[in-house]
């Protein structure tokens, strides 16, 4: 009997060991890597200092954000005992801190004068740390495209937040280690595992100049017309490059939290319905695959019904006979003219037309947030869409889209990928990244770009984009007013305004779109969103000594 105990509590005390041998082989060699780095996780605290991030500059080398000196405020929980003192000198309350810490903020990023009043002061177990504070020295210019970023020098918006892997560098560090109650034992500077560094410099295709000009008339016409909000974007017709991307209101990157989070984001990768820019794209597909011509005639129709939905025009029409011209149509902003041309496209012709000119697809400009829009496959649509589609409603566009693919009518059918970053490079010139013009594709012929182009010209000379006209330089366009779709449904007397056209048309430098969202005092296109193109471009054109061409 006893020795069947005695085998027993020896097979136990057995089993036991190889139980606790095989745990001490798993901690110790087969996830050793893993419970080291997890108890150093948990026994250091890294606190980063903000070192020198790269700048943001216009395509001129115009600064638009760096970082300047600044100072933080740190002192030692465990010994610091001046609290009242430290408070009087900044002017606000110091404190409490964990006592079971070495090291505790104050205040980040104050001026060289108070830092050294501090110093004078030598107040017991305070530390005067040297940072960088990021600073926006154009305040508003171009705050949705440039962004802001944390305490900690981290990106949270715009180009700082989609470009923070090349804009923030290497961080040095104070690191603190803690016994298992929480203790910190040691506070010492690190310049991290790598030597800290500064960041590379972001050079944008915004041009300052021409980026002050479209938010000086965008917030001209969102007073004039009670507007809620808009958007302008400029490109230069041939590069695809970006020169202004305006949208107001916007906010101080210097203060940024005082503003509202909306306003930090640009709405040019946002969704909208076009309205009528749109007949532009259906006119071009059209004339593309030859279903109609500049002689083609459409019916001259008050209404349309298609799978039981009855489509208007948004405005009464005097027709003067039975048929129209696709000029007219594209003139007077016919809906039901170009519900005809839509249906002679047919759905897959139609659809495939739409994604050539880009629609539906990223065209990942560097801002975060962007949408691909809406554009649902043939097979899914309702038998009225065809026909909303063709004038701008049952599809979500987003601005940097619609103006994209008016690009390639301006370029001679040529689509150039629209570009924001002109060019990231190291301080050492180690590392140089450059955006040149990338062709993406041909989504209608030059044939098809010269008859637009007219087209365009007559909606400017004798239809809705009067207002749009020019002295000095021939100027071809098209209006749109759009209802605005909330949750699904058209809201009553919620509209976007706009205008999307291109100068100078012999040979066209820029295309521009403005978007004015929910006017009051007027909702057209024409008389919105129209004169305020013309001020931008008009300008734009001057300051980059565009010759005049022959006006008819």
């Amino acid at each position: 009997m006893n020795k069947r105990r005695t085998y027993f509590l020896l097979i136990l005390f057995v089993l036991i060991a190889f139980v606790i041998v095989a745990r001490l082989v798993d901690l110790q060699i087969i996830h050793h890597r893993f419970y080291k780095e997890k108890a150093e996780h948990q026994r250091r605290r890294i606190i980063s200092l903000a070192v020198d991030r790269g700048d943001i500059l216009d395509r001129n080398g115009r600064i638009l954000a760096t970082s300047l000196n600044s100072f933080s405020i740190a002192v030692n929980p465990r010994h610091f005992t001046s609290a009242e003192v430290l408070s009087k000198m900044l002017g606000g309350p110091v404190g409490p801190f964990d006592q079971r810490k070495l090291f505790a903020w104050v205040k980040r990023k104050i001026d060289k004068t108070s830092a050294e009043k501090i110093v004078e002061a030598k107040i017991p177990y305070v530390s005067i740390i040297p940072e960088k504070k990021r600073v926006y020295p154009k305040g508003h210019l171009a705050s949705q495209v440039i962004g802001f970023v944390g305490m900690d020098n981290e990106g949270l918006s715009g180009l700082e937040l989609s470009c923070d892997k090349f804009l923030k560098g290497v961080a040095g560090q104070i690191v603190t280690e803690s016994d298992p109650m929480g203790y910190e034992l040691l506070a010492v500077r690190e310049k991290d595992r790598e030597e800290a560094s500064p960041g590379m410099n972001l050079t944008l295709t915004i041009d300052e100049s021409i980026q002050y000009i479209a938010e000086r008339a965008l917030e001209g016409a969102i007073k004039q017309f009670q507007a809620v909000s808009g958007c302008i974007i400029v490109m230069d017709a041939k590069s695809g490059e970006i020169l202004a991307l305006a949208g107001k209101p916007d906010f101080d990157p210097n203060e940024y939290a005082k503003s509202p989070p909306a306003r930090w984001k640009s709405f040019a990768t946002d969704v909208y319905e076009p309205g009528s820019t749109f007949k532009v794209i259906t006119t071009a597909s059209g004339l593309d695959e030859g279903v109609i011509n500049l002689d083609t005639k459409l019916n001259a129709l008050d209404s349309i019904t298609l799978g039981g939905k009855v489509i208007k025009n948004s405005h009464q029409i005097q027709w003067g006979g039975s048929a129209i011209s696709v000029s007219r149509m594209l003139e007077q902003s016919i809906n039901t003219g170009a519900v005809q041309v839509g249906l002679k496209l047919g759905p897959d012709r139609f659809y495939k037309k739409m994604k050539d000119f880009g629609f539906g697809d990223l065209l990942s400009i560097g801002l975060p947030g962007e949408s691909r829009g809406l554009l649902r496959d043939p097979k899914n649509w309702y038998k009225p869409d065809i026909g909303m589609m063709a004038f701008g409603q049952s599809i979500a566009v987003t601005p940097i889209q619609l103006l994209s693919a008016f690009q390639a009518i301006a370029n001679e059918g040529e689509r150039i990928k629209p570009t924001l970053i002109k060019r990231i490079e190291s301080l050492d010139g180690s590392f140089v990244k450059t955006n040149s013009a990338d062709l993406i594709n041909h989504p209608i012929s030059k044939k098809t770009c010269e008859e637009m182009k007219g087209l365009l010209e007559n909606v400017v000379l004798n239809g809705s984009g009067k207002r749009a006209k020019m002295v000095s330089y021939r100027v071809g366009g098209k209006t749109g007013t759009a209802q605005k779709a909330v949750r699904g449904v058209y809201a009553q007397g919620r509209f976007i305004a706009s205008f999307c056209g291109m100068a100078p048309l012999s040979d066209p430098e820029i295309v521009a779109l403005v978007i004015v969202n929910e006017p009051k005092t007027s909702i057209w296109g024409e008389s919105v969103a129209g004169p305020t193109f013309r001020e931008v471009v008009e300008n734009a054109l001057r300051y980059l000594n565009v010759p005049p061409d022959v006006i008819k």
